[in-house]
């Protein structure tokens, strides 16, 4: 299983948001993987999703930290521009 880090880029492989990319936003107790993604999932309130169902990717979204970091959510635009989708 890969590691992930916060405000790394990844991959859903499984479900009905399979291909969508989200940024780690951090991880519960239990193992699961917090994600972001505006639309829908943001700082505030993010999708948990078991780490098996994610594909890691080499990109991350730096300048995301500091919302991520300060528990404010993000704006859909930025977000976008920031990833690179």
């Amino acid at each position: 299983m890969a590691e992930y880090q916060v405000g790394q880029i990844v991959i859903s492989r499984q479900g009905k948001d399979t291909g969508l990319e989200y940024v780690v936003s951090g991880f519960e107790a239990d193992g699961r993987v917090k994600l972001i993604r505006p639309n829908r999932f943001n700082v505030s309130k993010p999708k948990k999703k078991n780490p098996k169902h994610l594909q890691s990717t080499l990109r991350r979204a730096e300048d995301l930290l500091e919302f991520i970091k300060a528990g404010n959510d993000i704006d859909a635009g930025y977000f976008f521009r920031s990833v690179g989708n």
